[in-house]
This record gives structure tokens, sequence and C-alpha cells, in this order.
């Protein structure tokens, strides 16, 4: 299709819906040109880039304003939730075992339920597995969060949800506020902020390894942060706003950190990566020729890294 095709089609398409628009704003109907349609595509942009200004103060704060102000009374457990030493994270081969065959022949027979939870006044839409029959559970409760591009059904999509199931642990996939099946808009930074920690304790679930993609780093740093006892492992994947965690907050922890990212993802990758990595019992993988979303691009080495990930964590658990 030629460019001026398709800015013809573009102007027909803003003239119709300006021109449907127009008698309920009390405008004329205008023949919408190419430098009209810019014009009102700037317009936009202006109105969006103001209304952005006027919302935010100083840096972003994705997280809330709690990391700048840590001299307050917020409950923090800083205790370590394995018995393992830093250098063991830092240095373990988590591809050195593959996903035993066992485990890929049990997952199909891994049934996968779909329910809804009240949290914060909305319905949460989750999924949630346990091992199959003829697999003994491991004890291991594993939460995977999701990017701001998908949903719960991409761990359906992915094998992830049937395969972790396979390997014995109990497995939940939620929709985060706003998305997929869960009801409510997006929320602010301040409910975000214990969004994770209610869900976990409506849930009754025991500390667990959460899995976090991308833009839900929104959702579980701040339990990262600050009650790191809810965790028993963490697997950050390129995730989002861990600049505005302080250092400090970082180095104090002992949560397993599993930190993955794609070998072409130059941004947030790298970003989360050298943040994260403040952590003394975290390590670092990077997944070969893998974009953003770098779990989609190898899935099965993903899967391998998480199944060496969960069996360490289990291994070393520190007993509460």
């Amino acid at each position: 299709m030629s460019v001026d095709l398709r800015i013809e089609e573009t102007c027909l398409a803003f003239s119709v819906c300006f021109n449907e628009m127009a008698p309920s704003l009390m405008l004329p109907k205008l023949p919408m040109t190419p430098f009209r349609v810019m014009a009102l595509v700037l317009g936009v942009a202006a109105v969006c880039l103001i209304f952005s200004a006027l919302t935010t103060s100083g840096r972003e704060q994705k997280l809330g304003k709690v990391f700048d102000q840590i001299s307050k009374p917020y409950k923090r457990d800083t205790s370590g939730r394995t018995m393992a030493e830093p250098s063991f994270w830092r240095n373990f081969d988590f591809t050195s075992e593959k996903i035993p065959s066992q485990v890929t022949n049990a997952a199909p027979l891994v049934k996968v339920t779909n329910n809804t939870i009240n949290i914060m006044g909305s319905n949460t839409f989750y999924r949630e597995a346990q091992p199959p029959e003829g697999v003994a559970s491991s004890g291991e409760v594993v939460v995977l969060l999701h990017g701001a591009a998908f949903q719960s059904k991409t761990w359906l999509d992915l094998n992830t949800i049937n395969l972790l199931a396979a390997m014995g642990h109990h497995i939940i996939a939620v929709d985060l506020p706003g998305f997929g099946l869960s009801g409510r808009h997006e929320l602010g930074p301040e409910l975000r902020r214990t969004w994770l920690q209610s869900f976990l304790i409506a849930m009754d679930l025991p500390p667990c390894v959460v899995v976090s993609p991308s833009f839900s780093g929104v959702y579980s740093l701040p339990l990262l942060a600050l009650q790191s006892h809810e965790l028993d492992g963490f697997v950050p994947i390129a995730v989002d706003a861990t600049d505005e965690i302080p250092v400090q907050f970082l180095q104090n922890l002992m949560v397993p950190t599993l930190i993955i990212s794609g070998e072409k993802d130059q941004g947030l990758g790298h970003t989360s990566r050298d943040d994260l990595l403040n952590i003394p019992s975290s390590q670092h993988v990077e997944i070969p020729g893998a974009k953003h979303p770098a779990y989609l691009d190898d899935p099965i080495l993903f899967h391998t890294l998480l199944y060496n990930f969960i069996n360490q964590v289990h291994a070393h658990r520190a007993i509460a």
C-alpha cells in the first residue's frame, strides 16, 4: 500500500469520526485534510503532555512516595528467606539440570481452574493449578504476574502454569487490576504498594516465589522491599521501577533473586539488572537473542531456569 493511500485512508477515518462527533460538539462538519489530521494529532499530544506535567511532581513515582521517606516506621523484614550464603545464589548454575521427562509428561494432566477474589473492593481474576495426581507436592507456591501487554492467559498459552504444577508446585497466575478479566481500572502508586500483599493475605498463601515481568514491578517491588518475609524467592524479568528503590533497601535483602533479561533488551533489561544486583543473594541470567519479554523467545530456557531456581529455593528455604 502506498504512503499516499495510507494518508487518504487515515484522513477518511478521522473525517468520519470527527464529523460524527461534530453535532454533539456544536462544530461544523469540515473536510479532514492531511494538514488538519496532523494538527489534530499534535493537539491531542499537547493536551496529554500538559496533563502529565500537571499530575506528576518530580520523578514519575510509580511506586509512590514511601521510598522517599525511609525514616518513617514502615514495617520491614530484612531477615533472610534462605539458609544459603549470598555467594551460593551468585554462582549457582541455574541451567545445570534439564527439566525431567516425567515433568513434561505430567504437564498435560494438570487441571487449571479459573477463580475470582475480591481485593480492595474489586473482583480479581486468577488461574490456579495444583500438582496432578501422582506428583508429590513440593509445598512451594509460585505466583505469576504479567507485563502491561499481557495477562494470566499468557502463562497458560506458554505452558508455564502446567509445567510448574507438574514440578509439584501450587501455581497462581493473576490478572492485575485493570487487565485481562480483572475488574477496576489500573491502580495508582499508593494502592499498588499494598495490593500484592493484600492478594497474598486474602488467598491465605504462605511465603511464595513471585515471577514478575516488566510493568508488574510496580506491584512486586514494594512487596520485595517492604515485606520481604512474604517471599521465598523473586524472579524479576526486565522489571519496571527498580530505580525508585533506595540502594540500602536492596543491600539489606536476603531474598533469593533470579534476574532475567533478554540479550536484545537494552532498556529495562539493563536498568533492572544493574539495580537488582545490589541484592546480595541475586544473580543475573541473560537469555541469548531474546527481546524484552525474554520468556516468549526461549520458553525452554526460561522454564529450565525456573525449574532449577525453585528447586534451590525449596532446598535452602529458611524456616519461619
